[in-house]
């Protein structure tokens, strides 16, 4: 016979480690200490008998385990808490779109105001959304991720994205050609590994590459803004970043088109209201124009 886990507090803590991959945050956005969230944790872990997380210094990553369990435990508290507000508040729900961060600040972002100045009775709720795969706020209807669509989505391709090396003006100046660009750090966002190797046109880096590694695109055009060596800016998501950090192309008109693309996914079968098909419809449209726009 299954054994009841003996507090449903275990799940509520262990979807909120998943989503924000770190202990620390979820005790913050659960008004918990970080102890009492490793606590509950590990006592889920055994209680299910395997591991729901790799723990690094960095944060942590789901294992397998784990996100099977939350793919369950998400969808579950999220029409839950959908349920209880339905009832406290008569009249349709926000409409919860979570989207990439680096295409949110970069690109979204921009151009929501086209949206909300069309659909004033549409009521938005927008959450940034971190690391590969992005996982979805649990009461999400839409979320925008980059890469293949996970099973058990549907959805639509919005566009690509071209790798273009960027770095600080005073860096920049100095490039000339790719392999001038070895005589600094590369700067990759992790869950991007191969990102470098593909402008450089193989499997690997150079041997004598040098590559500094942080967890986000804005990290990545924030330390090349600093000085800290060559990123990759990611049009067309990045091109507010670009300027907004004062990098500049390293060699000017030299890209890479990238070998995938964003799409927007909802829950395979699950219906969509009215807000949901007329956010399908405007953000559709402009993807639509970025393509043209970049040639994607």
């Amino acid at each position: 016979m299954t054994k009841r886990i003996p507090s449903l507090n275990w799940l509520r803590v262990f979807e909120a480690a998943a989503r924000s991959g770190s202990f620390a945050r979820a005790a913050e956005s659960l008004a918990m200490s970080p102890p009492a969230v490793s606590q509950q944790i590990r006592a889920l872990e055994a209680h299910l008998g395997r591991p729901l997380f790799e723990r690094a210094a960095a944060g942590v990553k789901l294992t397998e385990a784990g996100r099977n369990l939350l793919s369950v435990v998400g969808d579950a508290l999220g029409r839950m808490e959908m349920a209880a507000a339905s009832l406290a508040a008569p009249g349709a729900p926000p409409l919860v779109v979570g989207v990439s961060m680096a295409l949110s600040v970069g690109w979204l972002v921009p151009r929501l105001h086209r949206f909300t100045s069309a659909n004033p009775d549409v009521s938005l709720e927008l959450y940034s959304l971190l690391g590969r795969p992005e996982t979805p706020p649990r009461n999400a209807t839409l979320w925008i991720a980059f890469g293949p669509p996970p099973p058990g989505t549907d959805g639509q391709a919005l566009f690509g994205e071209r790798l273009q090396p960027i770095a600080h003006p005073e860096i920049a100046g100095t490039i000339r050609t790719l392999d001038d660009a070895l005589a600094h750090r590369l700067i990759e966002v992790a869950d991007h590994r191969r990102n470098w190797a593909q402008i450089f046109g193989s499997d690997v880096l150079p041997a004598n590459a040098q590559v500094t590694y942080v967890d986000t695109t804005l990290s990545a055009l924030a330390l090349a803004g600093a000085r800290g060596g060559i990123a990759l800016a990611r049009p067309p998501a990045s091109d507010d970043l670009v300027a907004r950090y004062g990098v500049v192309p390293c060699l000017p008109g030299f890209d890479v088109r990238g070998i995938e693309e964003y799409h927007i996914l909802h829950l395979a079968g699950a219906p969509l209201d009215s807000q949901a098909k007329t956010f399908l419809s405007w953000i559709g449209a402009e993807a639509a124009e970025t393509r043209r726009k970049h040639d994607l």
